[in-house]
């Protein structure tokens, strides 16, 4: 693999600029790849030795950079090594090319990027066939040479046409057949995070051997130093060491402003490869065009030049411009689409599924134009193609630009959001909740509290109004207490609960006070606090003695403190209460199944099923009903509780806490691809109180 003798690279690299820009890494430019040493280590170790290897990471991430300019030029300068050409799967056009109608389109446009010379494979050429045509090379004691084969993004055998199964079907068993029946096959796939689980239900057909599984992050902060100042060797130019590092700090940070005018900064703890390729490509170019040369960057050229926004926003630019010019959309139209479909009014990054012939309102063709260059990015999930922009860093560089490009061609700006209330912060936090977000949820609800407190607080705020901000305000702290219990702080959820709970005794509210004993009586009950646990839930059914939710919380409180009768006689009331409370139901048969009363356990636990439960209180109720089912011996009733999606038979193995576990084992050797896990508690043992 000749890449050209280290002048003409190192001058190459002074007339087209050390730093590649937004673009991939090609293998003539290993010379300029810095910051993945131990990952091109890693995985050219690894894809030799292992039968089936797959490199994944998110989108934009810097997999085929690794392959290109990391991994390629390593193993090309290895003895024993057979390296074919790197593969893909579609080609650009609109669709794979083929020979004859019959002939499978995506073997076909994989065999003729393996193929040297790009010489076409026959009709209906097999893979193993194809790998047993070519020239083999052996070793001197007759051992042949290892034969290393990659497929670039191959997530897109199941997103690039999804009506092909068959064609799918056929080339991952061609694939699999090569593997098992070639001993020296070894082959390398590369893919995006949200296609891992798909790949891992092909397993069994890709390989009889373990599939070795590398991810690929972003930069920490010492590759990043490298990758910033390694390619300036030999372009006469370097940085001083306190400016890279300013550089690296600049690009680990991301600051946006939301609708609500909040200025948000973040610091990660790692560098996305492409934000720092647009950022020192942009710099590199300001300082060329520069009347006097710079050979040492500091910091002051970094507070002229070298703002990563600025370079994001005008990277954007460009990319609108051209992806304007190719689909024929107006560009006023364009930007305006980017920003209200992929920016929320929250500052954060919106979604838009992709349908049949439009994204948004926007044909589908402008999107893929957009994920050509970077700006978006599509996520596979459900059946169905999500886009979103490619990195938080766009938020604010597609305000900004969009912002500057209004003021240059006086179009009308919009009108600036009217003052923001308390409220308008609530129910931020709660939007933020519902995508995930819990980072801006705290950040909005603790906006909301302030303004509530402000509101009441004010000298000369008449009584009325100071009781509707007080309610307001024990409303924001239990909601601030939820989030807190989501994310697991419990000092957090419990501090923020009691500041609530002390507003809603002042207003002397008690239905609010036993909804906010049972929220503190849950967390205390989810961290195995049970003896507070059972003291809140009773102070909440003090307040209100026949509310059935709070009867519901202390029986299962009860139950996990070792008290099955006590649980069994409080389940009893709520369903005295309502008799279709389906999780009553569901624990009332879990503490008669501690109680070893099976038969009324069933009866509890397949009424509860038939009504309805959440995902974890079914699968406890399914645990429970599977071990009712073994306890109770011959002659046991028959029963009929529905099946749950993805459940085998009422009381399998499959419908236990312990039999989902095992199923999941099952699928071990895809090492590291099971990405979640429902979060479930193991079936108690049977006990009774004395």
């Amino acid at each position: 693999m000749n890449i050209g003798s280290s002048n003409d690279r190192r001058e190459r690299r002074i007339l087209s600029g050390p730093y590649v820009g937004p673009r991939p890494f090609r293998t003539a430019e290993a010379d300029r790849f810095f910051g993945r040493s131990s990952e091109a280590l890693d995985l050219g170790s690894s894809w030799p030795a292992e039968r089936v290897t797959v490199l994944h990471g998110r989108p934009g991430v810097g997999k085929t950079s690794l392959l290109n300019a990391g991994v390629l030029p390593q193993l090309a300068a290895k003895a024993n090594v057979d390296l074919l050409p790197v593969g893909r799967l579609v080609h650009q056009a609109a669709r794979p090319v083929v020979t004859s109608q019959s002939d499978n389109a995506y073997r076909y446009t994989l065999l003729s990027s393996w193929a040297p010379f790009g010489e076409p494979p026959g009709a209906r050429t097999t893979v193993r066939e194809f790998l047993a045509s070519r020239p083999g090379l052996s070793k001197a004691r007759g051992e042949p040479y290892s034969v290393l084969a990659a497929i670039d993004q191959f997530e897109e055998i199941f997103t690039a046409f999804p009506a092909r199964d068959d064609e799918r079907e056929q080339l991952i068993d061609e694939l699999g057949a090569a593997v098992r029946e070639i001993d020296a096959f070894n082959l390398l796939l590369i893919l995006r995070d949200d296609h891992l689980g798909t790949l891992s239900r092909y397993e069994d057909r890709l390989s009889p051997y373990d599939v070795r599984l590398e991810r690929l992050d972003a930069l920490d902060a010492e590759a990043a130093m490298e990758a910033v100042t390694g390619p300036l060797e030999g372009t006469g130019r370097s940085f001083d060491p306190d400016a890279a590092r300013g550089l690296v700090d600049r690009l680990r940070t991301t600051t946006y402003t939301d609708r609500l005018l909040q200025t948000v900064t973040l610091e990660h703890d790692r560098v996305e490869p492409l934000d720092l390729q647009i950022a020192c490509a942009n710099l590199w170019s300001f300082l060329s065009s520069l009347p006097e040369r710079v050979e040492l960057i500091t910091e002051e050229n970094l507070q002229t030049f070298g703002d990563p926004g600025q370079a994001v926003a005008e990277f954007y630019d460009a990319a609108v411009r051209d992806v304007s010019r190719g689909t024929g959309t107006a560009e006023s139209d364009l930007r305006e689409w980017i920003e209200s479909t992929f920016v929320t009014e929250w500052g954060t990054r919106g979604t838009a599924l992709r349908g049949i012939a439009q994204i948004a309102g926007m044909p589908n063709k402008v999107a893929d134009a957009l994920a050509d260059v970077r700006i978006l990015t599509p996520e596979y999930r459900n059946q169905s193609t999500w886009y979103q922009l490619g990195q938080d860093r766009l938020i604010d560089a597609v305000r900004r630009a969009n912002r500057a490009w209004r003021a240059e061609h006086r179009v009308e700006l919009p009108e600036p959001p009217a003052a923001r209330t308390p409220a308008d912060f609530r129910d931020a936090a709660e939007a933020a909740i519902g995508t995930g977000d819990f980072t801006d949820a705290h950040r909005f609800i603790d906006m909301a509290i302030e303004r509530y407190r402000a509101a009441r607080d004010t000298r000369g705020t008449a009584r009325e109004t100071r009781l509707r901000e007080t309610r307001r305000l024990a409303h924001a702290l239990e909601l601030k207490g939820e989030i807190a219990r989501v994310e697991g702080d419990v000092t957090a959820a419990t501090r923020s609960l009691q500041e609530a709970l002390r507003e809603f005794t002042a207003l002397g509210d008690d239905a609010a006070q036993a909804r906010v004993l049972s929220a503190l009586g849950e967390v205390y009950r989810h961290v195995g606090e049970y003896t507070k646990a059972i003291k809140f839930h009773e102070q909440a059914n003090a307040r209100l003695p026949v509310d059935v939710d709070t009867l519901t919380g202390l029986g299962y409180a009860q139950r996990d403190w070792g008290s099955p009768a006590d649980a069994d006689a409080t389940f009893t009331r709520a369903l005295g209460w309502n008799r279709n409370k389906s999780s009553a139901l569901a624990g009332r048969g879990q503490a008669r199944v501690d109680l070893r009363e099976y038969r009324a356990a069933l009866e509890d636990l397949d009424r509860a099923i038939m009504l309805g439960l959440s995902l974890n209180d079914e699968i406890d109720a399914r645990s429970a009903r599977a071990l009712a089912l073994a306890s109770a011996g011959p002659g046991r009733p028959k029963t009929r509780a529905a099946r749950a999606p993805g459940c085998g038979p009422a009381g399998s193995p499959l419908c236990s806490v312990a039999g989902r576990r095992r199923v999941k084992s099952s699928n071990a050797r895809f090492r590291r691809a099971r990405l979640y896990r429902p979060e479930t508690r193991e079936p108690r043992a049977a006990c009774s109180r004395s």
